[in-house]
């Protein structure tokens, strides 16, 4: 009977070994390189809700290499095969400021995770409005 445990222990960690490492290898893109890829999660400042439908801007530096995505119902976004180097990162949404985000390193086969904030729009729901008036209340 002992001899049936230790044959189950060790396939059971076996197995817990083969797994662990299969997490670990990174995402295999062309030629055995792994690809990096950008991933993230928005949310509403004040609520920390997730927001779902925001256009995320990614924009190279060095290539002005433009892609756009939007986050789905859980407020995710996930970028594929992005090009390694500086990025810019901006969100949009009607109700929401508009987020701007310089600077951002893609390192080549790491795979890089941001949570991001969108502050409400104080404006309200009329913000298609425009009168002069309010361009002079703005500034003060």
């Amino acid at each position: 009977m002992k001899g049936v445990k230790k044959i189950l222990l060790s396939l059971s960690l076996l197995a817990l070994s083969l797994f662990v490492k299969a997490n670990e290898l990174p995402i295999e893109g062309l030629y055995g390189k792994s690809e990096p890829m950008l991933l993230g999660n928005i949310t509403d400042a004040s609520t920390k809700k997730p927001v779902a439908g925001v256009l995320v801007v990614v924009t190279g530096v060095r290539n002005s290499d433009k892609r756009e995505y939007t986050s789905d119902a859980s407020g995710n976004f996930k970028v594929n095969q992005m090009p390694s180097g500086e990025v810019t990162i901006v969100l949009e949404k009607k109700g929401y400021k508009s987020y701007r985000r310089e600077g951002v390193i893609i390192k080549e086969g790491l795979s890089l995770k941001l949570n991001m904030d969108l502050k409400s729009d104080d404006r309200g729901e009329d913000s298609d409005y425009f009168h002069p008036m309010m361009r002079m209340m703005d500034y003060n």
